[in-house]
């Protein structure tokens, strides 16, 4: 049987494929702040009785030297009114541009899945952000920076571990109707260093008017030490119909 992750790329190359068709817009510049609000729900009855859930928040705030970004996730999945998936993810960052290049960032990460075993894991970081790539047809940045990761877990004892972040961020958008970004992040553990994580994100998003759009997303998330009894990788395929918000006033020129 084919996998529903190689079903969910070919959907994702299609999707991009459509709208990659459409004739490039103006480049605009980004608006001083943008909020979207994505639902997506699933529902089946009669011989199978299975309902699955999700939502995601996206907020962005850009000044002339500051930048804070923040989304939100939340799945949950039920099979005869008995939970077989509830998953959180929130995360909250802030960036001061120092130069073309670089600047200074921070942020706050949570989650919950007691699923994999994990009450709550909070990881506060703080380092450089790096500006990588600024072209009209690409974008690409990168953070390297050090935190703390707190794990309150269902199993065992709880995990107190300096830790370090790496990340990389690609946006391509496209004929003006959208974007696709990738999304790489390595977790390393300064004090257990088998205890490694990292995640792997891709979306893709097409707007179907001036307040709606079609995104769709692939999470892969992989922890080398789970909580004993749990696996090491987690998946997650959404599809979502967004309401989106942004300001009129542009923001502020570099």
């Amino acid at each position: 049987m084919i996998s529903r992750r190689v079903v969910f790329a070919s959907l994702l190359c299609l999707f991009a494929q459509g709208v990659f068709a459409q004739p490039p817009a103006p480049k605009e510049p980004p608006p001083l702040w943008d909020v979207q609000v994505g639902a997506s729900f699933v529902g089946t009855s009669g011989n199978s009785e299975q309902t699955s859930t999700g939502a995601d928040f996206a907020a962005h705030r850009r000044g002339l030297v500051w930048k804070i970004d923040s989304t939100a996730q939340a799945v949950r999945t039920t099979d005869h009114d008995a939970k077989t998936a509830e998953r959180y993810l929130g995360m909250i960052r802030g960036q001061r541009k120092l130069t073309t290049l670089l600047g200074l960032t921070a942020g706050e990460r949570l989650e919950r899945d007691r699923f994999s075993g994990v009450d709550v894991r909070s990881i506060l970081d703080a380092g450089l952000s790096w500006a990588l790539v600024r072209r009209t047809d690409w974008t690409l940045d990168g953070i390297t920076g050090i935190g703390w990761n707190h794990e309150s877990r269902a199993i065992g004892l709880d995990i107190n571990d300096p830790v370090g972040i790496l990340q990389l961020l690609s946006r391509i958008p496209f004929g003006g109707a959208g974007d696709t970004t990738q999304r790489v992040t390595f977790y390393p553990d300064f004090k257990n260093s088998s205890a490694y994580r990292r995640e792997v994100e891709l979306t893709a998003q097409a707007a179907m008017n001036a307040r709606l759009a079609l995104k769709l997303a692939y999470l892969l998330r992989f922890s080398n030490e789970p909580v004993p009894g749990f696996k090491k990788t987690d998946n997650t395929t959404t599809a979502s119909v967004v309401l989106r918000w942004k300001a009129t006033t542009p923001a502020p020129a570099p």
